[in-house]
């Protein structure tokens, strides 16, 4: 399966979305993470993971703009899974993504900005879709703060748009942050386990 984590706006936890489920799915079946961000903030985690030398890893590499595609295509099949951690814009990166995948997964946080953003992207992944009919989109919500009634306005706002939105989320814990500051995902540091539970169930649920 090739899964691409898009969005157009960054700071919603497309990263650390892209990084857990390329190794959770390691821990099983050979998994390939293609990091598309000019940032390459993925590429990062991945050298702070081999020299904590961590194990399973995915294995790892930069791709830019069209070479997603017509590279991803080739080296993903070497490998049972492939997870493109794609750049936080429109970008032609990012579409390369959305032609290459199966499984479009979309981290979403709960904000009227991040609503407004899924507009411009709801356009690209139509587009994707005329070229790529095998795509299949799912939404993420991710950053959740749940004090605030936010996750629910999102939650309305998006059965509105009739899209489909996974059961799983991920809260905003520290947990996350400090997980991919060590080259790590949040269950190896076995010190949250509401984030662990998180992951585990996100995984489960796009996998099924």
């Amino acid at each position: 399966m090739i899964y691409a984590v898009v969005n157009t706006k960054g700071g919603v936890g497309k990263t650390t979305t892209a990084v857990h489920l390329a190794t959770m799915l390691a821990r099983t079946e050979r998994t390939l993470l293609i990091d598309g961000d000019p940032q390459a903030s993925a590429a990062s985690w991945a050298a702070w993971r081999r020299d904590a030398q961590r194990e399973p890893s995915p294995t790892t590499t930069c791709l830019a703009g069209k070479a997603i595609l017509s590279e991803g295509k080739t080296l993903s099949e070497g490998f049972a899974h492939t997870v493109v951690d794609a750049g936080g814009r429109d970008s032609v990166g990012l579409r390369s993504a959305l032609l290459l995948a199966r499984q479009a997964i979309v981290p979403v946080g709960a904000s009227n900005l991040d609503a407004a953003a899924m507009t411009d992207l709801l356009e690209v992944i139509d587009m994707a879709k005329d070229y790529n009919s095998d795509l299949q989109v799912r939404i993420f919500l991710t950053r959740i703060d749940s004090r605030t009634k936010d996750a629910a306005e999102m939650l309305a706002f998006l059965h509105e748009q009739k899209l489909p939105v996974l059961s799983s989320r991920a809260c905003e814990r520290v947990a996350y942050r400090r997980a991919i500051g060590e080259g790590a995902i949040v269950q190896e540091l076995g010190k949250d386990p509401s984030s662990s539970q998180e992951m585990e169930a996100f995984l489960a649920e796009v996998t099924a």
